[in-house]
């Protein structure tokens, strides 16, 4: 592995472990019983999918995709896609925000397993803002390095993109009196805007898309 690689990995990582979504969960978690186990749960199942999903990609996993995309017809596609975007816009139409809805309570038999599950969750709705990682990947990919060399290279990826999550935890346990205060009342916030936010993006993203398909399929060429 060259000293370019590495560097390039290492930048690539940090920018990508920038990520509101990601603190977003670990903030609620911090807020909850027991928060240490459950965010070391919550950041192993992130890292964890994260990596296996990049070492699918980089030994074949692409290629598949990128054959059957090659080969499947336009209209299917779109087809997909406006499926897709009635999807998200039934589904933020549905979501009801209760504003008289009584404040969350913090689970307490929240047990590691979920918050495992929760990291992978959260890593697996961020794939399609994942594209730093797979620019990683590619520059991986075009070193033409050993199998061990590429697994050593995803692996470091991954820790760096996970330092910024441990760094927060250990903040946290530093300065854990001071931050109690603060941590739930951006928990509130969260818990109060989340909602809203999540309905009118799906509404948006879902219109969005059924426009774009709708377009093709009428006329033959997208929006977008």
């Amino acid at each position: 592995m060259t000293g370019t690689l590495l560097l390039s990995i290492v930048g690539i990582g940090l920018v990508d472990s920038i990520n509101p979504s990601l603190f977003i969960a670990q903030l609620y978690l911090l807020t909850t019983v027991r928060p240490v186990p459950r965010v070391l749960s919550y950041i192993a199942g992130g890292v964890l999918a994260y990596f296996i999903g990049g070492v699918l990609i980089l030994t074949g996993a692409r290629t598949v995709i990128h054959d059957w995309l090659a080969q499947a017809s336009p209209t299917l596609l779109y087809g997909l896609q406006l499926v897709a975007g009635l999807l998200f816009l039934g589904f933020g139409l549905w979501f009801k925000v209760d504003d008289s809805a009584p404040a969350v309570r913090k689970p307490r038999s929240l047990t590691l397993i979920s918050s495992f599950v929760l990291g992978i969750v959260v890593i697996g709705n961020e794939v399609t803002t994942a594209l730093p990682y797979f620019v990683a990947i590619e520059q991986i990919a075009q070193a033409k390095m050993a199998l061990s060399q590429n697994l050593l290279a995803l692996l470091l990826y991954n820790v760096v993109f996970s330092l910024p999550l441990f760094a927060f935890l250990l903040i946290f346990l530093l300065f854990r009196q001071q931050w109690a205060g603060i941590i739930e009342r951006i928990n509130q916030t969260i818990q109060h805007w989340m909602p809203r936010l999540m309905k009118w993006l799906a509404v948006i993203f879902g219109i969005g898309l059924t426009l774009n398909a709708t377009v093709f399929l009428l006329t033959g060429m997208p929006l977008l």
